[in-house]
Parts: structure tokens; C-alpha cells; sequence
């Protein structure tokens, strides 16, 4: 019966994949990079995680978007995809909204498949400021996955000139102990036509990390 299920869930996944591709077809083809690390800034200055992700955007529809996480080493992974769509687009304000499907892999994984629902909202109602958020439950898909609740990023940002942001924001949630974790940070962003680099101070519960966050996007106009 749960082989049946998952073979729907797949065979309508495949469906509106070949809509969406039929619909989008004819707009032009956007390609979004990022890459994303941090190291423990106090002692042993390890590296805390990884991040690559690389998604497709042609018009509304974000499809593919895939990507790799690892705690620093490669003991725990998790491999993700998915896709999305914009909900709104306006210069002021942008929601878009992804789903993805992830699976834990590697030497101390314990094999957990999750489902992650995952809104951003950006907003610009200054001429300067800018706000983003993007805060995502986990969803168990196998019994080794546990639900979960994770704000990603809730950040406020200041641009001086047309080269740099610079501002504060909070990041936190669910941890393995079950407890709530905050992690506030502040940031600067270098914007360059090689693209943006971004640098996060961040206090965590081991002390303080620094992230260095890497967003290249081509073919937008």
C-alpha cells in the first residue's frame, strides 16, 4: 500500500514537472547559485556546516532546485531537491514558495527522509531597507526523521550605496536536543557583477561561528 502511494505521489510530481516545463517553455532561463560555510570561531575552529545549492528559474516556476548539506565533514549529509513558484512578485514585496524532499545519507546518518516546506518573504518598503525571512518546518517522511522548525534567516538590511548591505537578523530552532536554539547575527554583503558575498557573525550555543555565504544568479535581466 505505501509503495502504491508514493507511486502516485511520484507519477503526479512527474506530471506537473512536464506542465511546468511546457508552460515556461518560452521564458528565459535563469540560473541561481549558492554556496554556504561556517567555521566555529572559538576553539578548535572547526567547520560547522556546508551548503551548495543550484536552482532554475524561468518565470514563475523554480524547478529544479537541488543541493548538498554537511555538518563540516561528510560524516552527516543531506541531499535535497525540489522546486517551487512565486506566489507574488512585485517590486516592493516577493513570496515564493519551495518544497523539497530531503535524504540523510553519509557515516553517522541514521537515514532520515524529511519533507521541508519552505516560504521566503522579501519585502522593500524603504528605498534603502530591506527585510527577508524564511522559516521552514520539517516533515517526517520515515520514522529516523523527526518533525522539526527552523528560521533560516529573519534579516533587516541597510544599503549606504549600490556596492554593499549591511545589517543585523536572527536565525534559530529546533535543535537535536529538542530544545530551542538562537543564533542572532549581524552581516555585511559585498554585491559585485561576479556576485554577491555575504559574511555573518553569528553567537551560537558553542559560542560564536562566522559564515561566509556565496549567491551568484545568471541570465537575470
Amino acid at each position: 500500500m505505501r509503495m502504491k502511494i508514493w507511486a502516485c505521489i511520484g507519477v503526479l510530481f512527474a506530471v506537473s514537472i512536464s506542465r511546468a516545463e511546457t508552460k515556461t517553455s518560452s521564458q528565459p532561463t535563469v540560473n541561481v547559485v549558492l554556496v554556504r560555510s561556517a567555521e566555529q570561531l572559538t576553539g578548535p575552529h572547526v567547520i560547522t556546516y556546508r551548503v551548495a545549492e543550484w536552482t532554475q528559474i524561468r518565470g514563475k516556476w523554480m524547478l529544479p532546485d537541488v543541493g548538498y548539506y554537511d555538518t563540516g565533514y561528510g560524516k552527516d549529509q543531506i541531499w535535497f531537491g525540489g522546486g517551487g513558484f512565486y506566489v507574488v512578485n512585485k517590486p516592493r514585496v516577493v513570496y515564493y514558495q519551495e518544497f523539497y524532499v530531503s535524504q540523510e545519507a553519509g557515516p553517522e546518518s541514521k537515514n532520515a527522509r524529511g519533507l521541508w516546506i519552505w516560504p521566503v518573504v522579501e519585502t522593500q518598503f524603504k528605498n534603502r531597507f530591506f527585510h527577508q525571512i524564511a522559516a521552514f518546518p520539517t516533515l517526517p517522511l520515515n520514522a529516523s526523521q523527526r518533525w522539526g522548525l527552523d528560521i533560516d534567516r529573519a534579516k533587516s538590511e541597510w544599503a549606504p550605496n549600490s556596492h554593499w548591505l549591511v545589517g543585523a537578523g536572527y536565525s534559530g530552532g529546533i535543535c537535536s536536543s529538542r530544545t530551542w536554539e538562537n543564533r542572532p547575527f549581524v552581516t555585511a554583503t559585498r554585491k559585485t557583477h561576479t556576485g554577491n558575498y555575504e559574511i555573518w557573525v553569528q553567537r551560537t550555543p558553542a559560542g560564536a561561528q562566522v559564515q561566509f555565504r556565496y549567491l551568484f544568479v545568471q541570465g537575470e535581466k
